[in-house]
C-alpha cells in the first residue's frame, strides 16, 4: 500500500509542486493550506508522514508543530524558507524530524523522505554503516573485524545517532537524551565527544563520510 504524505502549505503553487512529485513516486499526497483542518484531519485519520511549511495563514507553523506532538509521533519534516539557524534548531526541538530549506532539489527532499519513512531499526539487530558494526545487545562496536573501545557517552551517544539515522538531532536532543536535562545549552560537550567519535570510527575525521555536522544546529548519521 502506498505510503500516505500530507502536505501542509499555503503557497498554491508550492502545494501543487509537492503533491505532483509525491504522486509521480507513487505515494498517496493530501494536502492542506491551513493548520487547524490539517490537526482536524489528523485526529481522526492516519498517515505516514507530514511536510510542514512554518508560514501558515491561520497560524504559526512551529505552534502547530508542538501542538502535534503534544499527542502525535508522525514523522514531520519541515520545509521553510526561514533558514536561520535559530529556526532550525527551533524547529526540531519541537519535535520535527527533519529540516528542508528553500529552494530545494526533489532528489534532496524524496531522500529525506525515505530516511524517513524507514522503520526503527530493532534494538536486538547488529547493524552496520561502512566497516562499522554496532551490536546493541553486547553494546560492542568493531571496524573491518576489529573490536573498537567506545566510553559509555560515546557508545551512547552514537546508539541515540544510529536510532535515529539520517534525521539531524540538534545539540539539546542529544544532551537531554544523553547527559541529561540539566545539561542543555553545553553544546560543548556535544563537540568533544563527536570529535572523539569520529577519530575512532570515520576513515578521515576531519573530512567525515557518516559522523556529520549540521552546521549551528547539530548531527546527523548518515549510512548511505
Amino acid at each position: 500500500m502506498a505510503e500516505r504524505i500530507l502536505v501542509l502549505e499555503d503557497d498554491p503553487a508550492m502545494q501543487s509542486f509537492l503533491t505532483t512529485l509525491l504522486k509521480t513516486k507513487a505515494y498517496q499526497a493530501l494536502s492542506f493550506e491551513q493548520g487547524l483542518p490539517a490537526l482536524q484531519y489528523l485526529v481522526q485519520q492516519s498517515v505516514d508522514l507530514i511536510l510542514l511549511d512554518l508560514g501558515l495563514a491561520d497560524m504559526d507553523g512551529q505552534h502547530w508543530l508542538t501542538q502535534l506532538r503534544s499527542w502525535s509521533d508522525i514523522p514531520v519534516i519541515v520545509i521553510s524558507a526561514r533558514q536561520s539557524e535559530q529556526d532550525k534548531v527551533k524547529a526540531l526541538d519541537n519535535g520535527a524530524n527533519d529540516y528542508v530549506t528553500k529552494p530545494f532539489s526533489a532528489a534532496e527532499l524524496l531522500a529525506r523522505i525515505r530516511a524517513n519513512l524507514r522503520q526503527s531499526i530493532p534494538s536486538q539487530q547488529v547493524f552496520s554503516f561502512g566497516q562499522i558494526q554496532v551490536d546493541p545487545v553486547q553494546r560492542k562496536v568493531s571496524r573491518a573485524g576489529q573490536d573498537i573501545h567506545l566510553t559509555k557517552t560515546e557508545y551512547d551517544i552514537l546508539l541515540l545517532l544510529l536510532r535515529h539515522a539520517d534525521r539531524v538531532l540538534t545539540h539539546n536532543q542529544i544532551l537531554s537524551q544523553v547527559w541529561g536535562a540539566a545539561y542543555i545549552d553545553r553544546p560543548e560537550y556535544v563537540r568533544v565527544h563527536m570529535g572523539q567519535l569520529r577519530q575512532k570510527l570515520e576513515e578521515l575525521p576531519a573530512a567525515p563520510r557518516y559522523l556529520k555536522t549540521e552546521p549551528g544546529v547539530g548531527y546527523r548519521l548518515t549510512l548511505g
